[in-house]
């Protein structure tokens, strides 16, 4: 059965004088609530190394205490173990997180062990006997010591601290017990706090017995912080008109040849006759993969499927499943147990989609549709075209790199997130010049306050990595703006405050907000985006664009009207690109293009943690510089 939050969270931190804190240990507390939620159930996390250790050293060191059976008798194969450069992720037992995990963290051995702690070798499995008299067994050492251990049980107020070494144990006992004791169905004497403080430190110890001590770690962690693998969500034209690009294409002749942008969502379909390349007679090239001239079809460059990476860089026992060849296979094995760095060149062409026979457009249409918004060029007078009025993106002859980080259904996790960030960095680190030169993030993950720091999350982390090396991020402030809101008299519709998500979160990033297609004066903020400030108190979103009612193309040679703060960052990210068109000097600055466009934005007369600083205004950006 599930914990109720509550009582969970005051095990977690403490109640009055006892208080804890988010990061007392490398456990955050989310991870403990989803555990306390689902005590039976395999949680995806994700782990961040210690700074003296690297992504792939832990993974090694995970992979080899997973390597045989676990604790449950299951196989490695359900942790579904990857790694990226910065980030392990797998899937665990509530067992495998206390026995095998959390004897990697530098809190295990500083805050956990009494004085004297018999150093007898690494941590080992073993079985759940409480009688165990392994020596130097942290479970057998509890035991022995239970009538000090248990008054320093959480959650109780009126217990005095006798030193931090059993506080942070029996803190760790009690709340292992109580979630160990939901697994197994415990039913303890509601009516005897004393009991159930009994029955909770013997299941806690009973899940320590055999842990020992590890002389080599002690100034060797490996890891730092263990939180979940948080889902990430999807979050012209009339609306060209509104920002003015249609006015700075006749103005201006901008042209956006030469430039790349990164589309980190759902899929491109690369068919499309969107974005096809003209010939010299402006008619569609017919082939999308064939190569005139040397050059591809289609602007959409290339398609790199990161929904493939757990499996891709997992070890052997499920690399099967990626349908990569024998010697790739053990090439990453050997890279893996060897705790060597992930290798991108390795992964480059595994993680690539063919542009051949087989190719298949991507099922979800976000991706295309937000991509055709950056760089759609369809016309009416092209062959079989079914809309009325053109459809022509902010940037129509802009080259697209389509990186999948959401599955069919629109499903995604931080991990592949981060990866495809990684990614970027990766291409353009290799190359004299940049090959991408901005990214667009039409999706957000919901920041849980409760574990970390706003603007800090890893995939925040990888955003501010990202702008430092010069490529532009756009992301959206995220469509948590409206509220349902419960009181006496029934549910009633309101507004949120503070509701930005990440990565709009991370300070560098230039976090979009929605307005209205043609009327945003009229309209002002859309009822749906997410409002500022951020929880710490910086000013979100930076700016506003038009996401209500905006057409663009789909998968399959369609197109569709879709509403979302997912719609308003592509045309950010066009304003950006037309700015490095025009001024070389701007690519590779991402934080000047942010503060022009800023600063050129158009005043609506809203709050600033409302507009931002207003919207997008590309005309005057262009003549700003």
């Amino acid at each position: 059965m599930p914990i109720a939050r509550e009582d969970l969270s005051s095990w977690i931190f403490g109640e009055e004088k006892t208080r804890r804190y988010t990061q007392d240990s490398p456990i955050l507390p989310d991870v403990w609530l989803a555990y306390g939620e689902k005590p039976d159930a395999a949680i995806d996390l994700l782990l961040t190394p210690h700074s003296e250790s690297t992504a792939a050293e832990l993974a090694s060191a995970l992979a080899l205490d997973l390597g045989g059976k676990d604790l449950a008798g299951e196989h490695i194969q359900s942790a579904q173990l990857a790694y990226s450069e910065s980030y392990v992720v797998a899937s665990l037992t509530f067992a495998q997180l206390i026995r095998l995990v959390l004897p990697l963290s530098e809190w295990w051995y500083k805050r956990m062990w009494p004085s004297g702690a018999e150093t007898v070798g690494r941590p080992q499995i073993g079985d759940l006997d409480i009688e165990s008299n392994l020596p130097g067994d942290l479970g057998t050492w509890a035991q022995r010591n239970a009538e000090q251990l248990q008054p320093e049980m959480l959650p109780r107020d009126e217990r005095h601290r006798r030193s931090t070494e059993t506080t942070e144990l029996a803190w760790l006992i009690g709340l292992v017990g109580r979630i160990v004791a939901e697994k197994r169905d415990v039913t303890a004497d509601v009516e005897s706090a004393e009991a159930a403080r009994t029955d909770y430190f013997e299941l806690g110890v009973g899940l320590l017995n055999g842990l020992r001590y590890d002389p080599e770690r002690v100034d060797d962690p490996l890891l730092w912080a263990v939180s979940r693998n948080r889902p990430g969500r999807t979050a012209v034209w009339h609306s060209t008109r509104a920002i003015k690009s249609d006015a700075v294409a006749r103005l201006f002749d901008s042209s956006c040849v030469g430039l790349r942008w990164g589309v980190i969502d759902s899929g491109v379909d690369a068919t499309h006759p969107a974005f096809c390349r003209r010939d010299a007679e402006g008619n569609l090239v017919k082939d999308p993969f064939g190569r005139e001239s040397g050059t591809l079809g289609t602007r959409v460059v290339a398609s790199y499927d990161f929904t493939r990476l757990r499996k891709i860089v997992a070890p052997e026992w499920t690399s099967k499943e990626a349908g990569a060849s024998k010697p790739d296979l053990q090439q990453i094995e050997n890279r893996l147990r060897r705790g060597r760095t992930i290798d991108w060149d390795a992964l480059e062409p595994l993680l690539r989609v063919d542009y051949d026979e087989k190719y298949k457009a991507p099922v979800h249409d976000h991706g295309t549709h937000v991509a055709g918004i950056i760089g759609a060029d369809w016309r009416t007078s092209d062959e079989d075209m079914p809309a009325r009025y053109d459809l022509i993106g902010v940037c129509p002859d802009i080259e697209i790199y389509d990186l999948r980080v959401f599955d069919d259904e629109g499903k995604g996790d931080e991990f592949a997130i981060s990866a495809a960030l990684q990614f970027v960095r990766f291409l353009n680190s290799n190359s004299d010049l940049q090959v991408i030169h901005g990214v667009n993030l039409s999706l957000s993950l919901e920041h849980d306050v409760a574990n970390y720091a706003v603007g800090r999350t890893p995939v925040c982390d990888e955003c501010q990595r990202l702008v430092g090396t010069g490529v532009c991020v756009v992301t959206v402030a995220g469509n948590e703006g409206r509220a349902t809101y419960q009181g006496e008299s029934g549910a009633s519709d309101g507004y949120r405050t503070v509701s930005i998500t990440d990565p709009g979160n991370a300070e560098k990033v230039i976090t979009v907000g929605a307005t209205h297609r043609s009327e945003p004066h009229t309209y002002g903020v859309s009822y749906f985006s997410s409002r500022g400030p951020t929880g710490d108190g910086r000013l979100k979103p930076d700016l506003v664009a038009p996401g209500e009612k905006i057409n663009s193309v789909v998968p399959d040679g369609g197109f569709k009207a879709k509403d979302g703060t997912s719609q308003a960052a592509p045309h950010v990210s066009g304003a950006a690109a037309l700015l490095m068109a025009r001024y070389d000097e701007l690519r590779g600055q991402p934080e000047q293009i942010k503060r022009i466009l800023c600063e050129s934005a158009s005043d609506l007369g809203r709050d600033r943690c409302f507009q931002g600083a207003g919207m997008l205004d590309v005309l005057r950006a262009m003549q700003a510089v």
